[in-house]
């Protein structure tokens, strides 16, 4: 099977389950034929990233969150920073277009990549589509229920629904939940990487902090300026950082790099985080209390923290208040979680084969997705 993957860049947690999906991909036989990673420049795409698909992967124009003060989402700047993009995304769907007809996938795996779902809707999805994001667990009746910011929540659906146009939907999840075939649903669980099964976790002196956006990054230091006896790793995207600095004794700031703080991630004490999906799957696989910080105005991220406070794998907040993963109360993932982890590749290779019209292999676990229904390859009207 041949595979085109569409990758939402300014998301890290997107290129992470692309990474995982590769090696999944790659030890069942199939091709990955290209990448085309979407980016509305706010963000360099790691080194580790491309380093994975040697001469495959180009980069196109993509829309993205603008973050002012490297902080919270502003609504406005997003607006004029997507109206200002538009001639870009055109040339964007029209390089998706000529990968296509070029490279010839039997199947696209989207990674919330905007571009796939807008040129599905316009061309017809003349190849079959399978588009994966935790997000899409939002639209399962088992999810979890916030009251209030009933707007936002609107708003992120329909964008979904927008990037998920005439596709296969496959949604991550914190917890098992029921496929629902005649929507065109399945329920899988996180997608790690090979490098987090590989690591021993053990129980260090040290808190880990992982950061969206560098802005928080004074909230932690003002932190530790009232706890100065607690070593605090902390990991960030800020500009022209050295790749480890010493900001003050028992505080240390490391710019992002994948495999450092996996390893960091494995010995800390309990681990801090702005509330991205793949970040908290990471630590509760690795069994650490966990404190979840949504970024200011992203409702993904709030309903993220909500989620996983639910599932009783970590606590939320709005402030990196990390006094409270010093308490014996914080929680940390139940067993349940593991077992729930073990069954990600047997349930995402069967919905990605069953799309494509592959024959899944024997040996493939029994708690498997029920048969996937047939995409219309159809142009749009």
């Amino acid at each position: 099977m041949r595979v085109l993957f569409t990758v939402q860049g300014e998301g890290r947690g997107h290129l992470t389950q692309a990474l995982a999906l590769r090696e999944m991909l790659l030890r069942r036989g199939h091709e990955i034929t290209g990448v085309l990673v979407g980016s509305n420049g706010s963000r360099p795409l790691p080194t580790y990233f491309a380093a994975a698909f040697p001469g495959a992967v180009r980069e196109i124009h993509s829309p993205g969150f603008v973050f002012p003060g490297a902080r919270g989402v502003s609504s406005a700047a997003t607006a004029r920073s997507l109206l200002r993009g538009l001639p870009h995304y055109r040339r964007a769907l029209f390089e998706l277009r000529r990968t296509i007809e070029t490279t010839h996938p039997d199947l696209i795996l989207n990674f919330l990549e905007p571009t796939t779902g807008l040129h599905n809707l316009l061309f017809g999805a003349r190849v079959p589509t399978v588009v994966v994001g935790h997000q899409y667990i939002f639209e399962h009746p088992a999810r979890v229920r916030v009251p209030h910011r009933r707007l936002e929540q609107r708003l992120m659906r329909t964008y979904c629904a927008l990037v998920g146009a005439r596709s296969i939907r496959l949604a991550l999840s914190f917890y098992p939940a029921a496929d629902l075939p005649q929507r065109g649903l399945f329920v899988c669980p996180p997608l790690l990487r090979r490098q987090v099964f590989e690591l021993e976790p053990t129980p260090g002196d040290y808190l880990l902090v992982y950061l969206l956006n560098h802005g928080y990054a004074e909230a932690v230091a003002r932190w530790h300026a009232r706890h100065p006896h607690i070593p605090v790793h902390c990991f960030y995207d800020r500009p022209g950082a050295p790749s480890e600095e010493m900001a003050r004794p028992n505080l240390t700031f490391h710019r992002l790099h994948g495999e450092k703080f996996l390893r960091l991630m494995a010995g800390a004490r309990a681990v801090a985080c702005t509330a991205g999906f793949e970040t908290a799957s990471e630590a509760a696989w690795l069994g650490k209390p966990l404190l979840l910080v949504p970024v200011e105005n992203h409702i993904e991220q709030y309903l993220n923290a909500c989620d996983a406070e639910r599932a009783g794998i970590g606590a939320r907040d709005s402030d990196f208040r990390l006094s409270r993963l010093l308490s014996p109360g914080i929680p940390a993932a139940p067993p349940a979680f593991r077992h729930w982890i073990r069954q990600a590749e047997s349930r995402a290779l069967q919905v990605v084969e069953s799309v494509a019209g592959v024959r899944s292999a024997p040996g493939l676990s029994a708690a498997v997705p029920s048969p996937v229904p047939a995409l219309s390859r159809e142009p749009a009207a």
